[in-house]
């Protein structure tokens, strides 16, 4: 059941990362506040409620909780009185380097199977964003890196459901071994990237700023502002805005 459950999720997540028909960069005033009023329609997309309770087992029903202003999946059940609450998820990832080079994933599964990008997952309980991106680059390319050494290089909202952050980090050797989640894994410069074959348009935003930003010596470069980026749906297209 739980992998159903993760498969489930991944699958939203692929949905999420629909290429963009529309850009919406270095955006005015205007055109800003144009946004703000389109975001509602990104935030009412959202994953079907629980229909039964987490605790209980009993059924569910929609209504606005004491002290609260959204409708949330409610226990039927007055003694048990559980509250589901649906929030985004937290998707974490690392661009890893060694030696000028690039640690990159061909995808095993769905979504975007047999497509190249760095590992990334959603976090675990238990952990911090950098302990997270640690692990998804040790399960995904059995891949060393200190969680101290990860720098925050991205953020990207995906639709009021998805948060991604993304860190660069240096390995702390060259070895690999492809986990169970991939078909190869390997090191690659700058110009071996296949820019073309990539699993989602936040991978190729990520990666292209982090070529932009890493110095040779793996190191970020100074003064380092987060890339943020915002992807939404204005109606009947996706968008993406640029939150700098």
């Amino acid at each position: 059941m739980m992998r159903f459950l993760r498969r489930l999720v991944a699958l939203c997540f692929a949905s999420l990362q629909i290429p963009s028909s529309v850009a919406f960069s270095n955006l005015s005033t205007a055109a800003r506040s144009i946004f703000s009023r389109h975001r509602i329609d990104s935030l009412q997309l959202k994953m079907a409620p629980p229909k039964f309770c987490e605790v209980c087992g009993k059924p569910t029903i929609m209504r606005v909780p004491d002290g609260d202003e959204r409708e949330r999946a409610c226990c039927s059940d007055t003694t048990c009185g559980f509250i589901s609450y649906q929030n985004p998820k937290v998707v974490v990832g690392a661009i890893c380097s060694y030696e000028s080079k690039i640690l990159l994933c061909k995808r095993a599964i769905e979504p975007c199977i047999g497509k190249w990008g760095y590992p990334q997952g959603f976090m675990e309980l238990g952990e911090t964003t950098r302990e997270g991106a640690a692990r998804e680059a040790l399960e995904e390319a059995g891949a060393t890196l200190n969680p101290r050494d990860a720098k925050l290089l991205a953020v990207y909202n995906l639709a009021g459901s998805q948060v991604q952050m993304i860190f660069a980090a240096p390995l702390t050797n060259d070895e690999m071994k492809r986990g169970i989640e991939s078909e190869e894994v390997g090191l690659f410069s700058w110009d071996e990237i296949p820019w073309d074959d990539l699993a989602f348009p936040t991978v190729q935003w990520a990666l292209e700023y982090a070529r932009d930003n890493i110095l040779p010596s793996g190191d970020m470069a100074p003064n380092l502002v987060p890339q943020q980026r915002t992807k939404a749906y204005f109606g009947e297209e996706w968008g993406v805005v640029e939150d700098m």
